[in-house]
């Protein structure tokens, strides 16, 4: 109890000194008067100035949250989550406060790449856990079980909405056409689920066993699928815009296979820096993950699954040479998790979330139901026992990166249509809650499988 009170006013203490510290800024900059030539002193930008100052507040108010909530049990993810949309600018604006937002919306845009980095190194770890040995034994389970929970997804979403038809705000005053194609899509976009809350939560638990490996190879496997069907979806558009379901098709499907090509090729480049490399390889982790980073945004791909792909390639091409590597790696997993899931948290669409709440929550039981029928006659064809059968519904909650970068690809898709923003919103809502309930109900499945070592 002592404890927690401490970490708690920790967090008020820290909160309020950045708070101080953001109106002295935010004064001073305003105040300051032309210099001797005539005009103000040359200046970075104030989201450049001041981002190293939301930076160490997500860092250090992530990492105080996470351990008080782990003092009840709770996963030190949620934490970071709820601590970013805390501080952020999401909350801020929603409530309407007066006092300066601690995280404003414009440095989060700086942020962006150290949180692409956190990405990389978040796929590496998820690629390196997965094992060739493993999937020769189990890919035949895992096959099924991501078919049968993807099938109970789509049947149980899309028949709820289709049943609901015109009492869905989306969905009313369409076209038949434009009905059922929404349907699908939100059906599709209800599949996904996150490899990196899946990671975060097995490397914060120590969690290892056929559970733990169950889990991750389906969250991985079911999520490139997933880029597949909604490649296929976008293309299917083609039927009402002329040319514009097209150009999105291809960049959904570069959006696959250019990650897959891009961490085959970093794989080989981290391959023969370690073997030229002795001593710790922290500064080479960090330059990789920002050359995956890097890479990810000039070309277009993602550095989540050019990570994994890496990862996959090293650990099971090279898993001598590569156990340096990932040594290295999980020295910077925790301050890495706390920025990205804190940075996560912050962008939240609170506003989206109250507004569309009920059709959130709506699609979210459906999606539930899915999930839980779906995996359970995925285990009985697969014959799969407890622990996997009973708890891994827990593991497919979550969703995440890949969710948020999809329903981006579809509001550019559908740029023009009255229906974009709506459509965009809605995914946004779903992902938001999914994000907070996730995690916890993660934890509890890693608990009750007993596969959890500290």
């Amino acid at each position: 109890m002592r404890r927690a009170a401490t970490l708690l006013g920790t967090i008020v203490l820290l909160v309020a000194s950045v708070g101080a510290l953001r109106a002295w800024c935010t004064g001073t900059i305003g105040s300051m008067s032309p210099g001797p030539l005539g005009s103000l002193p040359a200046l970075p930008p104030g989201g450049v100035a001041t981002a190293a100052l939301s930076l160490g507040l997500l860092l250090l108010g992530s990492f105080l949250l996470g351990e008080t909530l782990a003092l009840a049990g709770l996963p030190r993810l949620s934490g970071a989550l709820l601590f970013g949309l805390l501080v952020g600018p999401e909350l801020h604006d929603a409530l309407a406060l007066s006092t300066p937002t601690l995280v404003p919306r414009g440095e989060l845009r700086y942020l962006e790449l150290v949180d692409a980095l956190a990405v990389s190194l978040i796929g590496l770890v998820a690629g390196g856990e997965i094992r060739l040995e493993f999937l020769r034994r189990a890919g035949g389970q895992v096959a099924r079980l991501v078919a049968c929970e993807a099938t109970g997804v789509l049947l149980c979403v899309g028949a709820g909405l289709a049943a609901l038809g015109a009492r869905v705000p989306l969905l009313a005053e369409r076209s038949p056409a434009q009905r059922w194609y929404l349907t699908a899509m939100l059906a599709a976009m209800a599949v996904a689920n996150s490899p990196a809350i899946v990671t975060a939560m097995l490397r914060e638990t120590g969690a290892n066993g056929v559970f733990a490996r169950t889990t991750l190879a389906v969250t991985v496997v079911k999520d490139l699928a997933l880029v597949v069907l909604v490649s296929g979806l976008l293309a299917a558009w083609e039927a009402s815009s002329a040319d514009g379901g097209t150009g999105a098709a291809l960049r959904v499907s570069w959006h696959l296979a250019g990650s897959l090509i891009v961490g085959g090729a970093f794989a080989g480049l981290l391959y023969l820096a370690v073997a030229r490399t002795r001593g710790r390889l922290d500064l080479l982790v960090v330059v990789g993950g920002f050359a995956i980073a890097l890479a990810g945004r000039l070309l277009g791909v993602a550095p989540l699954l050019a990570g994994i792909t890496a990862g996959f390639a090293l650990a099971n091409l090279a898993p001598h040479r590569s156990q340096r590597l990932f040594r290295s790696i999980d020295d910077l997993l925790p301050a890495t998790y706390a920025l990205f899931f804190s940075v996560a948290g912050a962008r939240i669409g609170v506003t989206n979330l109250a507004a569309l709440w009920p059709l959130a929550l709506g699609i979210a039981a459906l999606r539930l139901a899915g999930l839980w029928t779906g995996l359970r006659s995925g285990c009985a064809w697969a014959r799969v026992g407890p622990p996997v059968r009973t708890w891994l519904w827990t593991a497919m909650v979550p969703q995440a990166g890949v969710s948020i970068a999809l329903a981006s690809e579809a509001r550019a898709a559908f740029d023009g249509e009255p229906w974009a923003n709506l459509l965009h919103g809605t995914l946004l809502a779903v992902v938001a809650l999914h994000e907070l309930v996730g995690p916890p109900l993660l934890r509890l499945g890693l608990l009750r499988s007993g596969e959890i070592r500290r």
